[in-house]
C-alpha cells in the first residue's frame, strides 16, 4: 500500500513515530554518554528508527489507514464547516487592525 502521490513522499503516522523514536534515542544516548562519537549516535538512532518503522509497517498495517481516514475526516469537517462560519471570517483581520490601532494610540503616534 503506497501513500505517495506522483512520486512525492507523504508523511504518515508511522514516519512521525519513527522520527520521534530517533530523536528520543539520540537524545538519551547523548545524555548518558556525552563523549560518545556523534556518528555512532546518529547511526544508532537511524537503525532504531528503521526497526521501529519496519515493525509498525509489518505488524500494525491498519495504523496508516486509520490515521489517514482520521485526517481526511477532520479535513472534510473543517472545509465543510468553514463556509458556515459566517462573520468569523472577518474577525481575525479586524482584531489585527484593532491591535495596531491600540499600539499606535498607546505610543501616541496617531498625530
Amino acid at each position: 500500500m503506497s501513500n505517495s502521490v506522483s512520486g512525492n513522499t507523504s508523511f504518515t503516522f508511522e514516519y512521525v513515530v519513527s522520527i520521534v523514536v530517533i530523536l528520543v534515542v539520540c537524545n538519551s544516548l547523548m545524555k548518558n554518554n556525552p563523549k560518545m562519537n556523534s556518528f555512532i549516535v546518529i547511526l544508532a538512532g537511524l537503525v532504531v528508527g528503521w526497526a521501529t518503522l519496519y515493525f509498525l509497517n509489518k505488524f500494525f498495517p491498519y495504523f496508516t489507514k486509520f490515521f489517514t481516514d482520521l485526517g481526511n475526516y477532520f479535513q472534510y469537517e473543517v472545509i465543510n464547516n468553514f463556509t458556515s462560519m459566517g462573520y468569523t471570517h472577518i474577525w481575525p483581520p479586524l482584531l489585527a487592525i484593532l491591535l495596531v490601532f491600540v499600539a499606535l494610540l498607546y505610543a501616541r503616534n496617531l498625530g
